[in-house]
């Protein structure tokens, strides 16, 4: 049995080749794994090449009866041992893969990783890492684990062992029993993990235990870090048999290989000793003992073991169970006639590369890594909707500068060639420049991108010049909370783009003023570097690594070649379709519980319009950017009868989100919710709706409440409320709308006039149209018409207004029977310049092109609306109906002053028939924008 002492070693080695300790630890020593890592790398060939020839030496001078097993840890971002940019495909780390919410994504990507390494010679690899990281520990773990719950690292932890077993790798999941939480003793210098074996079973064990129970890990590597609350004599828990047989052997059952973190760690070392500490983790469970560096300590190792035999201080039958274990996973090897067929000739041939032998599937390892970073990218706020940039300079015809300011970091591959004389650690973001002034959109010298780097020395007058010239500024952080001085440089980049040094802490008495220019932040690894902090830059944004694929999909997401898709894992996922399980949740479930007040039109209607022009609708919206829009909306808010809500911050007066409502009757209305976009994951929509909800059913005694209204009409189908239909399910509403209706558009109204089919027919049936001068007049063809809540609403209105005052008010045309003089018919004319337009915001976005660009600062629109025709003239409807449009349009021209220009005039509510439209195209007018009476409506169930 001593003489079988290596089989328990996993060694290691510095160089690149083969050297005298790598031959001493296989024909000396017979150990039966080595780890490499990027001590032993230079690229893909070499590394081939040298698994090759210890093979060889394995198979020829050390007597092996299998072939040796090679370990790596390659667990993607800036944590791989090898990089090869030409041969081995570049994958994002584990919380960027958590980042996509695609587990199958992961399953891929962990093959392909597999099936690569496997070629170069590798059949271990440690990994997946299943520690579950907290948010303000995580310090020591990263975005090498999968996310901060234990659901994520379950859910994409297991994905990705089944990805890397199905690849052909024995799978070691790692740090057991989770070091999330753990956190560097200064004293010791040595990771600690405080929590007790109870807290330990209730979280950090669970993904361990639940891959365990699916047999998806071949091995269990277990954490380099002291459980002082577990096992206090110990200084590792590589030491414990509480963490390894007691927890991970008894109790969750694990039947595999369990290897130690390397043992020569300076506590252990000056504690107890390497041999000390060899003994005591095979005694407490471990079947490999990992010793990768020193062929002193190797030798000790080596030593200690056979000693430990000879002596009986290791039971006999733990060592022939590890040998067993060891033995389990030697027999899955290839055989030695697998590896070196032709013998000699074998071992002297070229390495095989992956993507010579393979290239379609290379191709596809490509496309792999390239979704993966594109959908991992997360975009965590955007104040102002800042992004793309590219729809800034589209529209600009002068050249603007972007400055770029780094930290500097060490190189992702050490032997990574630094362009020009540059010091250590520039080059890292180079490429992040390179790819965003080269952009395509760039053709045209629209931009420049200046780059300068940052440290802890603080900023230059140069800085200073440079950030104060630029139009906009793009600083990148990474593990800021590890180091201090990034979140000190930040925050005075933030004061020299204009911030409020107030809103940093302390008193905040008044509002944080708004950053006059642009600052892109971009944490690089720990996502958390300004998370919490709402208030520091215009835009926030995750990458998880600072390898070149990151950098340039971060380049590609501000010019706005794709829309973001990722999410920090354990933050709630933003609204889009690959949402999960998660997203179904009952309207009623409102996790927070916001303040809700009543709208004030001084203290909020500025914060509204703001929230309103984040709004991104699609090619049907109205534009919120238009000034005499939010006029027109602050008039209609002002009515005294209708209320609405907001949740704001009333020490900062800033608007968080705001619900308006309309009641007609027994009618009730919401019309719009916003919801800042960095505060739409914390349930402000929630609250607005129910307030919203409960104001219309139990102060208003609403018998129904309608999503939406054309009464007033504020919103077209692309800006219908927080841009998420998904959003509106979970408050409840369904997508149940009523039948659309079009606005149309008569242009060039100065030379227009009644066609000729139309006239003929009116004068024959001899009907008189006029305006209407008094209240009776319409009485009795109102109560006959039988109009709908939204027409009776309309009339109601212009009414009050009869007889009109102004040639700009709103008036009523009405139609006359020729011989009793009754009022058959009737519709309602208005101006943009009438009170009336305020319950059509949109009116003055019809206009030309042509009149934007003419010298007319005012020009008039008219507007028609709410037609209505006495049902006893039913066959003589559609004629009556044009004679009003067309007498509506000609009463337009005849009150507009020689100094107003009125060129354009809307119809609104026109229904979406082929016949209607075609009746009222024949008039002259074109379809403009469709809308809905409403979106979804649901009868009231509060109970008193």
């Amino acid at each position: 049995m001593e003489e079988k002492a290596g089989q328990l070693l996993c060694g290691g080695f510095q160089g690149t080749k083969v050297t005298s300790q790598a031959y001493k630890l296989i024909v000396e020593h017979k150990i039966s794994s080595m780890i490499l890592s990027r001590k032993n790398a230079v690229n893909v060939e070499q590394m081939s090449k040298l698994i090759k020839d210890l093979q060889y030496i394995a198979y020829t001078q050390g007597n092996y009866k299998y072939p040796l097993m090679f370990a790596i840890d390659q667990e993607g971002g800036i944590m791989n041992s090898l990089f090869d940019p030409d041969f081995i495909t570049q994958y994002p780390s584990a919380m960027a893969m958590a980042a996509t919410g695609d587990p199958q994504l992961v399953y891929e990507i962990s093959k392909a990783i597999a099936i690569e390494l496997k070629m170069i010679g590798f059949s271990i690899i440690l990994g997946p890492v299943l520690d579950v990281v907290t948010k303000l520990s995580h310090q020591l773990v990263g975005v090498r684990s999968f996310g901060t719950t234990v659901d994520d690292v379950q859910k994409y932890g297991s994905m990705c062992a089944k990805g890397l077993r199905d690849g052909g790798l024995f799978t070691v999941g790692k740090h057991f029993p989770g070091i999330g939480n753990a956190t560097v003793d200064s004293l010791l210098e040595l990771p600690m993990m405080g929590d007790t074996l109870s807290q330990i079973r209730q979280n950090n064990v669970v993904p361990f235990a639940k891959l365990i129970d699916a047999g998806l890990l071949n091995g269990v590597s277990v954490a380099g870090c002291g459980v002082p609350n577990i096992s206090p004599d110990e200084t590792h828990a590589c030491l414990s048999p509480v963490i390894i047989n007691q927890l991970l052997r008894q109790e969750l059952g694990f039947n595999g290989f369990v290897i130690s973190e390397c043992l020569e760690m300076e506590a252990l070392y000056h504690s107890i000793g390497l041999g000390q500490g060899v003994i005591l983790a095979i005694n407490a469970g471990c079947d490999l003992v990992m010793v990768c560096h020193d062929l002193k300590l190797q030798n000790e190792a080596i030593e200690s073991i056979k000693k430990g035999i000879l002596n009986g201080n290791l039971d006999e039958d733990v060592v022939v169970t590890s040998f067993e274990r060891i033995e389990k996973l030697q027999k899955q090897l290839p055989t030695w006639k697998e590896i070196f067929p032709d013998g000699i000739a074998s071992a002297q041939q070229s390495p095989t590369l992956f993507k010579n032998e393979y290239p379609e599937q290379w191709r596809r390892h490509q496309e792999l890594a390239s979704l993966a970073y594109q959908k991992s990218i997360t975009l965590v706020r955007d104040y102002g909707g800042l992004l793309p940039l590219s729809k800034h300079y589209e529209q600009t015809s002068e050249v603007e500068s972007i400055l770029v300011l780094s930290p500097l970091l060490s190189p992702i591959s050490p032997t990574q060639s630094k362009p020009g004389k540059l010091f250590t650690g520039e080059e890292v973001f180079q490429s992040f420049g390179k790819f965003l002034s080269k952009h395509p959109l760039n053709t045209r010298k629209k931009y420049v991108v200046l780059h300068t780097t940052y440290t802890a020395n603080g900023l230059t007058p140069l800085h200073e010049s440079l950030i104060d010239k630029a139009n906009v500024v793009v600083v990148f952080t990474s593990e800021a909370a590890r180091n201090m001085y990034q979140i000190g440089i930040v925050k005075y980049i933030s004061v020299l783009c204009g911030a409020n040094p107030s809103s940093f802490g302390g008193k905040r008495s008044k509002p944080a003023n708004p950053l006059r220019k642009p600052l892109i932040v971009v944490a690089t690894s720990s996502p958390y570097d300004f998370f919490y902090d709402k208030l520091m830059g215009s835009v926030y944004i995750c990458c998880y690594d600072y390898t070149s694929k990151a950098l340039e999909n971060v380049a590609a997401l501000l010019m706005g070649d794709f829309e973001p898709q990722g999410c920090i894992p354990g933050e709630q996922r933003n609204a889009t379709k690959r949402r999960h399980s998660h997203d179904e949740v009952n309207a009623k479930q409102i996790k927070r519980k916001w303040l809700v007040d009543e709208f004030d039109m001084a203290r909020d209607l500025s914060g509204l319009i703001k929230l309103w022009k984040e709004i991104e609708g699609g090619e049907d919206s109205v534009n919120m950017q238009d000034e005499q829009y939010c006029k027109r909306l602050g008039g209609l808010l002002s009515t005294s009868n209708q209320k609405h809500f907001v949740v704001r911050n009333s020490s900062l007066n800033i608007l968080y989100g705001a619900v308006l409502t309309w009641c007609d009757g027994t009618m009730g209305h919401i019309l719009f919710i916003v919801v800042e976009k960095s505060k739409r994951l914390h349930s402000i929509g929630k609250n607005l709706n129910a307030r919203a909800e409960r104001y219309l059913t139990r102060e208003k005694n609403c018998s129904e409440i309608r999503l939406g209204s054309s009464f007033p009409l504020i919103m077209f189908p692309g800006n219908l409320s927080t841009g998420s239909n998904l959003f509106l399910r979970r408050l409840g509403w369904e997508n149940d709308k009523s039948p659309r209706k079009w606005i149309l558009v008569l242009n060039e109204l100065s030379g227009w006039s009644v066609p000729e089919r139309i006239l003929k027919e009116l004068m024959i049936v001899g009907v008189r149209f006029d305006v209407c001068t008094g209240q009776s007049q319409l009485e009795k063809l109102i109560q006959k018409g039988n109009l709908t809540p939204q027409y009776r609403a309309f009339y109601k209105e212009a009414i009050k207004n009869i007889p009109s005052r102004s040639i700009h008010e709103v008036k009523i045309i009405i139609a006359l029977e020729p011989s009793s003089q009754n009022v058959i018919g009737s519709v309602i004319l208005f101006t943009n310049k009438s009170e009336f337009s305020k319950f059509f915001p949109f009116i003055d976005q019809c206009i030309s092109e042509d009149l934007r660009e003419s010298s007319i600062a005012a020009p008039v629109i008219g507007g028609i609306i709410a037609p209505v025709i006495d049902q006893s003239y039913a066959n003589l409807v559609d004629i009556f109906k044009y004679g009003l449009i067309c007498s509506a349009i000609t009463k337009l021209k005849n009150y507009i002053l020689d100094e107003d220009s009125l060129d354009q005039c809307i119809m609104c509510d026109v229904v979406d028939d082929e016949k209607t439209i075609t009746g009222i195209r024949d008039i002259g007018f074109e379809k403009w924008k469709y809308y809905y009476d409403y979106y979804d409506k649901k009868a009231t169930q509060w109970k008193n």
